[in-house]
């Protein structure tokens, strides 16, 4: 009996030791998780770098430059139609679109102030894609926008880096898969530029568009193409003209043909806020005897209206020989399978009653033989 009464309190200790130890282990707990934090940033830390190691691999890249990426993706969907043409400045893609018919009557070539061919009007489109039909080629040729395009806004820093965290995951999936993508529209487009973009902001958009123009004429001139016909919108008619205009002659033996690269013109006033001064006409209607069809669209306001009568004085006032302004009214949307559109109609009406050096050229030699 001493002996269990002199154990009871070593046995009461004992159970009190464990108790303590087991509240010192639950208190040192969250210190311990503390402590492994930092092994997990070091980790996170690791991957970040690693991904970034991915994206800024040591190999040159695919394209010069976003712009010359853009137009190599297009020029790999329209392989048939893509056409680098090679300038002092750079190669720039034109897009031309071969005749559907038994006889070839010339070429259209469009120019526009779209830097893509796929931000262009559908009007423009619907001409393009359809003409050929015709027997009327076309090469179209995007020219430099006349006023940059605006800088987008910087992103906060709290935005940015929110995005970036939530981005970091999945770049390292996605930065072999857009690789390999791009390879691939690389290889397929054999002709793409190595250059820089002839639209390079170090350059002027005057002397960008004569390079254009140039190269627009001496690629038809390969083709043995020479009946032209230049389509231009109103903020790059100026320019258009001041490079063809010195290449025109007056042609006493027959006023019907144009002594000249081009052998109509037709002037597409789709942009209303940039409307063509008095001086700039000037110089558009000086060749009297170049056909010019002037198309204006609806809807109809009083700017618009000055605009056409001021057009209609300075050719009358220019002796222009043959001088149409035209007004398209509303129409259904125009898509490119509509080959019996109005303005097709009009246009290639107008190309066939003027622009017929080709038809003249066979005539005479069916006269000869």
């Amino acid at each position: 009996m001493p002996a269990t009464t002199a154990q009871w309190p070593i046995r009461f200790i004992n159970h009190r030791a464990q108790l303590a130890s087991a509240v010192l282990v639950l208190c040192l707990l969250p210190l311990t998780a503390i402590a492994q934090e930092p092994e997990e940033t070091a980790e996170s830390s690791a991957a970040s770098s690693s991904i970034s190691s991915i994206s800024k691999s040591s190999e040159a890249p695919l394209y010069p430059s976003r712009d010359i990426r853009d137009k190599s993706l297009i020029a790999a969907a329209m392989d048939d139609q893509a056409q680098w043409l090679e300038t002092e400045h750079g190669k720039i893609l034109a897009l031309y679109r071969q005749t559907e018919a038994k006889k070839t009557l010339g070429v259209l070539i469009l120019f526009h102030a779209a830097e893509n061919p796929q931000l262009w009007p559908p009007a423009l489109e619907n001409l393009r894609a359809n003409l050929p039909r015709y027997g009327w080629e076309t090469l179209a040729i995007s020219l430099p926008q006349r006023y940059p395009d605006a800088v987008p806004a910087r992103p906060s820093s709290a935005s940015a880096s929110a995005s970036a965290s939530s981005a970091a995951t999945e770049t390292a999936a996605e930065v072999p898969a857009s690789a390999a993508a791009e390879e691939t529209i690389a290889a397929s487009s054999s002709t793409a530029p190595s250059s820089s973009s002839a639209a390079s902001s170090s350059v002027a958009r005057e002397v960008l568009m004569t390079t254009y123009v140039d190269a627009a004429f001496t690629f038809l001139k390969e083709k043995g193409q020479l009946n032209a016909v230049v389509l231009t919108d109103n903020s790059s008619a100026f320019q258009i003209m001041q490079t063809l205009l010195p290449q025109i002659k007056d042609n006493s033996r027959d006023t019907t043909v144009v002594d000249g690269p081009l052998q109509a013109l037709i002037i597409t006033n789709l942009q209303q806020q940039e409307p063509i001064t008095r001086q700039e006409l000037e110089t558009i209607f000086g060749a009297k005897q170049l056909p010019v069809l002037d198309l204006f669209f609806a809807p109809v306001d009083a700017e618009q209206m000055q605009a056409r009568e001021l057009h209609r004085a300075v050719a009358m006032r220019k002796k222009v020989a043959d001088y149409q302004p035209l007004l398209i009214d509303d129409q259904p949307k125009l898509v490119e399978q509509d080959h019996q559109s109005f303005l097709l109609g009009r246009v290639r009406g107008f190309m066939q009653q003027k622009a017929s050096g080709t038809e003249l050229k066979a005539q005479n030699e069916n006269v000869q033989q």
